[in-house]
């Protein structure tokens, strides 16, 4: 399978690292030296200098995760919200909105090490959107998710865009980002018009 880039530029976001060409950018860099490494060169090289606030850039990789091993669900998202310094009643808010859209509700309680592949895949997903991110990478978004997981992550991605989120997905493995349509579509299938 060859290398695959996907990107949404934000509908609303007017500063220099929303273009095209900053976007393809980092897309090039994660492919080459991983989303890690590139985005901190990127950030580092100043095409994100608008991004600098806790939580305004958010990194994902589908096969490896960011959650807190050994405790429940839940003990992650307070910690992004921690981190992020999230007011208590917009973390409540957005854990809400975040777990029902990705059906995650009943595994909060959950310690991270029961839940399965594609689960902690969507939880690891949801975390790092929970301070509305300006900026998502997202490395090989699907990788441990089921068709239904990768819809339901889709569907809610299109929606952060929509709220003036910008997404660079990228992927070198199976099943790379066929799952993810070229431009986001809201709702239900609809394109969005992209801002020109």
């Amino acid at each position: 399978m060859t290398a695959s880039t996907v990107i949404w530029r934000s509908p609303t976001a007017t500063e220099p690292w929303n273009q095209e060409r900053k976007l393809a950018d980092l897309a090039a860099r994660a492919l080459g030296h991983g989303g890690r490494t590139a985005l901190s060169a990127w950030l580092d090289d100043g095409d994100g200098l608008w991004l600098t606030a806790p939580g305004a850039v958010a990194y994902v990789h589908g096969e490896r995760h960011d959650l807190w091993w050994e405790f429940t669900l839940e003990a992650s998202f307070r910690w992004q919200a921690h981190l992020c310094r999230m007011r208590p009643e917009v973390y409540q808010q957005r854990l809400r909105h975040l777990t029902r859209a990705l059906g995650l509700e009943g595994v909060l309680g959950r310690e991270v090490t029961g839940l399965t592949h594609g689960t902690r895949a969507l939880a690891d997903l949801a975390v790092a959107l929970l301070p509305y991110p300006r900026l998502l990478l997202w490395e090989e978004p699907f990788y441990l998710m089921s068709q239904a997981e990768a819809d339901r992550a889709v569907r809610l991605v299109e929606a952060e865009h929509a709220g003036g989120m910008t997404l660079v997905a990228v992927a070198r493995e199976k099943p790379g980002l066929d799952d993810l349509p070229a431009t986001p579509r809201w709702p239900h299938g609809r394109r969005l018009h992209a801002a020109q």
